[in-house]
């Protein structure tokens, strides 16, 4: 076992577990100093106001398997002796990041598809959106929110941060993003800008070979030094048909008649 710490680290903390949580847990053996959930890794650092309150709690849940909301949590000493500021700001809190109107939002415990719309329904109360970009990344489904004010953003965040969309789950993770704007290409499910309603609904057509761009498919132009052969339709097909027999009957017609005009000269 480490050495004592007034830092306990919490592991296996699931995104359904929250702060008021793990509170719960350890704060009946002291008062709590500072509570970091470190969401991304499924842990929690938590310090608490004396070395005393630490241990009891450790020695507590040596014999005692703690859990949460049916979950098995494990708690050990933490190797810092000291929560800092740097080590809190992995914690992802958005009032620890620099404020701004694009939130990055990871939504965790998903149980129910989420959407564009369904995104928008929840952040609009917040002031107006101007667009949305989702995408999956390891850290399972994410969305980039951007507002029209960095005002509203942050009141997004302040009152969004560690909510669930549904009951039990579609748990909300924010932080403020870097970026400065959005660039949105589509107006469908995965993205949208609402400020520019025009915008195609998806990308066009590609070559058939994959890997290699077709200009003349994407342009409709024709690339130098290459001929395309038309295909004629059915109804081409059969318009050539009836036009060469009505060229036929004319020809047989023509001859008809000259055999005709020469059998009665004779």
């Amino acid at each position: 076992m480490a050495e004592p710490s007034r830092v306990i680290h919490i592991r296996n903390v699931g995104h359904e577990i929250s702060e008021s949580d793990l509170l719960q847990v350890v704060q009946p053996f002291g008062t709590v100093a500072k509570l970091v959930m470190l969401r991304a890794k499924n842990q929690a650092l938590v310090q608490m106001e004396d070395l005393a309150a630490s241990v009891s709690a450790i020695q507590y849940y040596t014999t005692i398997q703690p859990s949460v909301r049916g979950r098995n949590v494990y708690l050990q000493y933490s190797s810092h002796q000291e929560l800092t500021t740097d080590q809190s700001s992995h914690g992802r809190n958005p009032d620890q990041d620099e404020p701004n109107r694009i939130l990055l939002v990871t939504v965790h415990h998903m149980l129910y598809p989420m959407t564009v719309e369904v995104l928008h329904q929840v952040f609009s109360p917040y002031g107006f959106v101007e667009k949305i970009v989702t995408f999956q990344k390891s850290a399972g489904f994410q969305a980039l929110i951007q507002f029209e004010s960095r005002q509203s953003g942050i009141q997004a965040a302040g009152a969004l941060h560690g909510r669930n969309i549904y009951d039990g789950c579609c748990q909300l993770d924010i932080q403020y993003s870097n970026l400065t704007e959005l660039q949105v290409h589509y107006n469908n499910d995965r993205s949208r800008d609402f400020t520019n309603p025009s915008l195609p609904t998806e990308q066009r057509p590609r070559s058939s070979q994959p890997g290699f761009n077709d200009p003349s498919g994407l342009f409709g132009f024709q690339q130098p030094g290459v001929r395309h052969c038309n295909v004629p339709s059915r109804f081409s097909l059969f318009t050539f048909v009836i036009t060469l027999k009505i060229y036929l009957n004319f020809f047989l017609l023509i001859v008809f008649l000259g055999c005709r005009c020469i059998c009665t000269g004779l």
